[in-house]
């Protein structure tokens, strides 16, 4: 009973640091909706579609429950995602990319977990299209800041 106490802290310690430490992320001073909306602006630039907005804190509205502004962009090229998937097919269960976008205080919080990370969990990263993707995920941040 102890080793499984032991066993079951170790992994809990573990998952927790490994879901916290394997995201991107930046602030903005703009609210959620406003960050959302510049990023769309960003992300049209590059010919990247939007394939669907998931307003997590309206949802809970909906639902009679109370969260802080949380939305989630997701996000993708089918010219690159498909180069993605004809290296490794199961990659597809990440695809599209997916932007966290919350209010953390007075700041929004803008996050992404890197294609880099998501790639070496399907034994992908040696594909061309990681770095592309990455590439992209990293300047769509940058264009936060701006």
């Amino acid at each position: 009973m102890k080793k499984s106490i032991v066993t079951f802290a170790a992994v809990t310690a573990l998952a927790s640091t490994l879901s916290a430490s394997h995201l991107t992320t930046a602030q903005s001073d703009l609210s959620v909706d406003e960050a959302v909306k510049k990023f769309e602006k960003a992300v049209a630039s590059r010919n990247i579609t939007v394939f669907d907005m998931i307003e997590h804190s309206k949802l809970a509205d909906q639902a009679g429950l109370k969260m802080t502004d949380t939305t989630v962009v997701i996000v993708g090229s089918p010219k690159i995602g498909t180069l993605l998937m004809q290296c490794e097919p199961k990659i597809a269960l990440e695809l599209p990319l997916k932007f966290l976008f919350y209010k953390d205080g007075d700041k929004t919080v803008i996050a992404y977990e890197d294609i880099k990370n998501i790639a070496a969990r399907y034994g992908a990263q040696e594909c061309e299209a990681v770095s592309k993707l990455s590439g992209a995920q990293a300047n769509l941040l940058k264009d936060m800041a701006k």
